[in-house]
């Protein structure tokens, strides 16, 4: 089975307390992350690591480089283009807050803020962290389990989309999970099931609405997709056979891309 992916955060702020609390509160989640207390420092740690953080949490008061200019300088580099930034300030100065967002900034959470809040507000950006107890298919199932009931109570619907894409970059799957959560409802969730497959958990969405939400993603997410739909309960009574039967109307659609494509061809399985 896949370990759940490990989701990496730089955390930029100077004030030592603020720093310690949230690094703890995010570690403790599964996250992965690293400090700097300046500007500068954060610079040199995006550029040097190998692979791009997933989610830039910036203080916008820092000495010396504010974060703003960290901001402007983070998102010149082309690996950084599409990574969220989450700025922090003291106060909702509308200007401040228009300014970040101009260049690029996602998300803002105003000082002094509680754990929890700012636990929900990555969450949203990145999804939850790499929990030992969970393997995606794990995650994905108690996501559906939850969904499920809250669909039944109401007998409401419930979509549960599968997006493989087919010749993906490395690590380019993380990046597509945090495009297509940026696009979609807070009340949706995005789960890396592979290092090729997403899963998409769309409350109060029938089969129509799922559709929907693929033409939206298939002009947003870069190289060829297919998609499986499965909708609660036309296709299933719980997450199991929701999934099953997600599965295999993804073949179907793979298999109709690739015509007299044997099994064995097939992209790997979550």
């Amino acid at each position: 089975m896949l370990a759940l992916p490990e989701k990496s955060i730089l955390l930029v702020e100077d004030s030592t307390l603020t720093r310690f609390s949230s690094r703890r509160a995010l570690e403790e989640k599964g996250y992965l992350v690293d400090e700097a207390i300046s500007g500068q420092e954060a610079l040199v740690k995006a550029r040097e690591k190998e692979e791009p953080y997933d989610l830039v949490i910036l203080d916008i008061h820092l000495p010396g480089m504010d974060g703003l200019a960290v901001l402007e300088n983070l998102k010149s580099l082309p690996e950084y283009q599409y990574v969220p930034v989450m700025v922090v300030t003291v106060e909702s100065n509308v200007s401040v807050v228009k300014r970040a967002i101009e260049l690029g900034a996602v998300e803002y959470l105003c000082k002094p803020y509680s754990i929890e809040e700012l636990v929900r507000r990555v969450e949203k950006l990145i999804g939850p962290g790499a929990r030992g107890e969970f393997t995606p298919i794990e995650l994905l199932h108690k996501v559906l389990r939850n969904e499920i009931n809250r669909a039944s109570r109401g007998g409401l619907k419930l979509a549960l989309v599968l997006a493989r894409s087919e010749g993906l970059g490395k690590g380019k799957i993380g990046e597509c999970a945090r495009q297509a959560r940026r696009r979609l409802r807070e009340i949706d969730t995005v789960i890396e099931l592979s290092k090729s497959t997403l899963a998409l958990v769309l409350p109060l969405t029938g089969k129509e609405g799922a559709q929907v939400v693929i033409t939206k993603l298939a002009g947003l997410l870069p190289g060829t997709w297919s998609y499986g739909i499965a909708v609660y309960p036309d296709n299933g009574k719980d997450g199991e056979e929701l999934f099953a039967y997600a599965e295999a109307s993804l073949k179907e659609s793979w298999e109709k891309k690739n015509p007299g494509a044997s099994v064995q061809q097939q992209p790997p399985d979550t």
